[in-house]
């Protein structure tokens, strides 16, 4: 009896053992499993998070590069904008200084006709206030013209054009003509360009006037004074 009881005993004590150590290494086996299992989560994971990752950077670089190229293609509109402007307000003041220069020319262009006019216009008022015959004494004169050209060379030989020109100065400061005048002296004044002429109303007995000539390039000669002698 004790035999059979002890064997018993001893053979449930093994197998206590042996379901023990089976456990063990069943516990031992999940636990390998769990940790291989969640090993390869773990690294899926990580692999999973690096490729987002790395898109999310591919995506930020195509971003930005799309965000570049627009500021790129912006500053090139403003550039291009810029261009335009400048060119627009470059033609606007050319345009307007060439209007300002038109303008000015044709206001100095009627300002010149508007003083030959008022020059014309005194001309006429002294010719018409001095009475036929009677001599200018108090100016102003003009020049009474040339056509001679060239360096100017004063003549007192008659008929000459020098001469007769000088003797229209004399007409225009008497107020007649020449057959209305008798001509008693045209000669130097001190100068090459400076002249007088000595004359009077035709006819005995008639005062003299003493003129003095003063040539005017380009013009002819000039009245300068008349001296009742």
């Amino acid at each position: 009896m004790r035999s059979r009881y002890g064997d018993r005993h001893s053979k449930r004590k093994q197998n206590i053992v042996l379901n023990s150590l089976i456990g063990i290494v069943l516990a031992v086996i999940l636990v390998l499993v769990a940790n291989i299992v969640f090993t390869g989560n773990d690294s899926q994971q990580a692999a999973s998070e690096e490729q987002q990752t790395a898109q999310t950077s591919t995506d930020e670089k195509s971003n930005k590069s799309s965000d570049d190229s627009v500021t790129s293609d912006e500053a090139d509109s403003k550039d291009s904008e810029s261009n335009d402007s400048d060119s627009d307000s470059s033609a606007d003041q050319d345009s307007s200084k060439d209007e300002s220069t038109d303008k000015e020319k044709e206001k100095e262009q009627n300002d010149k006709e508007k003083e030959d006019k008022e020059d014309k216009e005194d001309q006429d008022k002294e010719e018409a206030d001095q009475k036929p015959g009677e001599p200018n004494l108090e100016g102003p004169w003009e020049p009474v013209g040339t056509v001679q050209s060239g360096p100017h060379k004063s003549s007192y030989t008659k008929g000459t054009d020098d001469w007769n020109e000088k003797i229209k100065a004399a007409e225009s400061v008497m107020g007649l003509s020449e057959d209305q005048m008798t001509i008693w002296r045209i000669g130097g004044n001190g100068g090459p360009q400076k002249s007088f002429a000595r004359v009077s109303k035709a006819g005995s007995g008639n005062q003299v006037y003493y003129i003095e000539l003063e040539w005017v390039d380009g013009e002819g000669w000039k009245p300068v004074s008349v001296k009742p002698e």
